[in-house]
This record gives C-alpha cells, sequence and structure tokens, in this order.
C-alpha cells in the first residue's frame, strides 16, 4: 500500500473579489500547505469494473464512509480516465474536520497523487501504465471541489477565480499557531457574503510580493475577507475567534479561508508553541505547524 501525507492548508490572505454568474464567489487568495496531515493510504489493481473500498480511522467519526466521501469520488474519476480499476483506500484522520483546513480536499488530492503514481509505476498491469500528468490531474481536482487543485500542485500558491487558477509561489518557511475555533459550513460562508464584503487585490498582492521577496508577510494583510461572512453565519465562531484573540493577545490571530480555524504567525518554533500553549488555555484544539513545500 502507498503511503501518502495529506498536508492541510492555510489561506494566509483571502479577499472575496464579486459573485459569479454561477452562483459561485471568485477569489484571490494566497495559500500554504502545513505539517498538520492526514495519512491516506492507496492500493490499485486491475478490475472488470470500478470498485472503491475505504476504511477510515481517527478523527471524531464525522468523516463519510460512502462514495460521497472526496476520496472515493477521486478514485472513480481516476478510473474514468485510467480505465476500471478495483481501489482499496484507507484514512488516518488527524485534520479536524469543518476548520476549514482542507482537510478532506487534501485527502482527495493525495488520492489523485497516489492514484497516478501507481498507476504509472505499473500497478494496473501490463498495458494500463499510461501517465496522469499534472495538467490532467488539475482537471479531475477542480470538477471535484475548489480546494483540491491547490492540494495538488503543492507548495505556496496564489488561487484565483473558484481556486483552480494557480500560481505558484516561492516563499521562506513561516512558523505559526493553528486553533480550532469552532465547525464552519463553506457554503453557509459564502451564502452569508454581502456587497460589503468585496475587496480588490491588494492585500493578495502584498502578502504574494513579501513571500516572493523571501519575507514573512505584515499582519495587516493576513486574514480572510470571509470572517464576517462567517461570523453571520455562525455566531459562536465569531465569538469564540474574539475570545482567542483576548487569551492569546501575544499573537494576531487570523482566520483562514471560509473559517472553523485560526492562525498566527510567529517568528519561530518557541513564539509557535507558547501561542499554542495559549490557545489551549483557552480551551481550543491548537497546534504549532511549520509551513511545507516553499
Amino acid at each position: 500500500m502507498l503511503l501518502i501525507p495529506a498536508h492541510a492548508k492555510v489561506n494566509l490572505c483571502l479577499a472575496v473579489r464579486g459573485r459569479r454568474h454561477d452562483g459561485f464567489h471568485d477569489i484571490d487568495s494566497v495559500a500554504v500547505l502545513i505539517d498538520w496531515h492526514d495519512l491516506v493510504g492507496i492500493r490499485l489493481d486491475a478490475a472488470a469494473t470500478t470498485a472503491v473500498r475505504l476504511r477510515v480511522s481517527g478523527g471524531d467519526g464525522s468523516t463519510p464512509r460512502g462514495d460521497d466521501n472526496l476520496m472515493a469520488r477521486a478514485a472513480r474519476a481516476v478510473a474514468a480516465v485510467a480505465g476500471p480499476l478495483a481501489a482499496d483506500l484507507w484514512l488516518e484522520k488527524r485534520v479536524p474536520s469543518e476548520a476549514g483546513l482542507g482537510g478532506g480536499s487534501a485527502d482527495a488530492a493525495g488520492v489523485l497523487r497516489g492514484c497516478a503514481a501507481l498507476i504509472g509505476a505499473g500497478a494496473l498491469g501490463p498495458g494500463r501504465t499510461g501517465t496522469l500528468d499534472l495538467p490532467a490531474l488539475l482537471d479531475l481536482a477542480a470538477a471535484l471541489g475548489s480546494d483540491i487543485p491547490m492540494l495538488v500542485a503543492g507548495g505556496p500558491q496564489r488561487m484565483r477565480a473558484r481556486g483552480e487558477v494557480l500560481t505558484a509561489l516561492s516563499a521562506p518557511s513561516l512558523h505559526l499557531a493553528v486553533a480550532v475555533v469552532a465547525a464552519s459550513s463553506t457554503a453557509a460562508t459564502y451564502a452569508a457574503v454581502d456587497g460589503l464584503d468585496f475587496e480588490d487585490a491588494t492585500r493578495i498582492d502584498a502578502v504574494a510580493a513579501a513571500l516572493e521577496a523571501g519575507e514573512r508577510p505584515a499582519d495587516d494583510h493576513l486574514g480572510s475577507g470571509l470572517e464576517a461572512a462567517a461570523s453571520r453565519a455562525n455566531p459562536a465562531l465569531g465569538a469564540r475567534l474574539m475570545a482567542l484573540r483576548a487569551a492569546a493577545p501575544e499573537g494576531r490571530w487570523h482566520l483562514t479561508g471560509s473559517g472553523g480555524a485560526a492562525f498566527a504567525l510567529t517568528d519561530s518554533a518557541d513564539g509557535a508553541g507558547a501561542l499554542t500553549v495559549a490557545a489551549r488555555e483557552a480551551g481550543l484544539p491548537a497546534r504549532a505547524c511549520r509551513t511545507v513545500g516553499g
């Protein structure tokens, strides 16, 4: 079985640019991978018809086990272009759900990357060794979910449109504390967006430029333009975010993405550890993290 770490992501900044004709929203965001990850296992065999089996361990029990799980959907998407296969999938769930960290999307991205690697190595037998290159994987990813292309591509990325239009960035390694504030529904958050939440690309340009220059971005440019909408959709999230800021004022805490988790950048691993302790003392699950893939 091929084992792959499925790294979570943090949106260092996110701007909602406007509403699209299809009902979705255009965003502009800079996102990075962090060393908090699930573990995905994949075994493939040739088969007459596609069959996907998923086993899940860890987590809080909320991860879907059926065909609607993004991992299962990713395996079926691969089969649609690579031919029938039997996929045995395993997930060790470590990243919290509904936290804005892209855990489920990262798991699906891991399946896409892992399936491509196994097929390229001949896991489906003679005559079934075609390659699924990165453009093909990104097409499959975009059809599965807006965050998945970034997680397939890996590394720091600027995300535009619904998230599927990517520009790779260089970046220094960053230390950060991540605290899970409250569960947040992406759909409910976007449904709560109004015109006052829209903004231009000024903050995102500044963060991308800082990373490219090898610098830590300024806190004034960080954070999610969805914070107000996420708080309207779930007032408990807004209240607990304010409580976190009051309990751990040594850090500048920013919501990531559509919410659930908040992060604070620091200059060192020790600083991230101290903020993590303060968040835990405030009653929130938290972890000291570092970015990966820069």
